[in-house]
């Protein structure tokens, strides 16, 4: 901890940042710039052609149980998908903040939201149905997941908080698919070895594998 005196004599610790964690914030703020100069008639267009190729996507119709995150700013919509999610009897959850954890909550009707932690749409907790203790929820279940940017082994950085890694760590019998523009994805990202991998990347381009012991349903 860095130590810094006020005028008042009082002594405020600060933490040190290393290095490491200074060029990963280096490169989130990076792609999050570059994400947020995408027009949102662009965003639009490209979102449509990612949940074109997941609803196209065989595993998807073979999943029983959905995980899906609310769009925030530019971040790939899969609304449509959530919809078709729906009509086709799918089990829909999202996620929903609570402290420094984060859990998934299955709905029923996107009505079910409303504005929770960090400005995302969240389920409302006393209309439904907590699904991280069902664990058999999840044997057939994919999960759509957000990001600033991944890599092509399927290595991602997120906002930096560490929720999505802290669920994937206790729950990892989902298959996750990580949701970008394919100017968000590089060749390698210095990640650690407590960041979760993504099995699948989705961009507009289509599906790809991340790594050979991918997980499926």
């Amino acid at each position: 901890m860095e130590r810094k005196k006020t005028g008042s004599g009082v002594i405020i610790k600060k933490p040190v940042i290393s290095k490491a964690e200074q060029a990963k914030r280096q490169i989130r703020n990076f792609y999050k710039q570059k994400r947020e100069q995408i027009s949102a008639a662009q965003a639009d267009m490209l979102s449509e052609k990612i949940s074109a190729h997941i609803l196209q996507w065989d595993m998807y119709h073979q999943a029983g149980s959905v995980f899906f995150y609310y769009p925030l700013g530019r971040e790939v919509s899969l609304l449509s998908v959530v919809k078709d999610a729906f009509l086709q009897g799918k089990r829909v959850s999202f996620p929903k903040v609570s402290g420094t954890q984060m859990d998934f909550y299955e709905i029923t009707d996107l009505s079910q939201l409303k504005e929770g932690s960090f400005h995302v749409m969240e389920p409302y907790k006393k209309d439904c149905m907590d699904v991280y203790p069902k664990k058999a929820d999840a044997l057939d279940g994919i999960c759509f997941v957000p990001g600033m940017v991944f890599d092509a082994a399927g290595g991602r950085f997120g906002y930096g908080k560490g929720y999505y890694d802290r669920y994937f760590s206790k729950e990892r019998r989902l298959v996750l698919v990580g949701c970008a523009y394919a100017c968000q994805i590089v060749k390698q990202l210095p990640t650690d070895s407590w960041d979760q991998n993504m099995d699948y990347l989705a961009t507009e381009h289509g599906l790809d594998d991340c790594v050979e012991n991918k997980r499926t349903l």
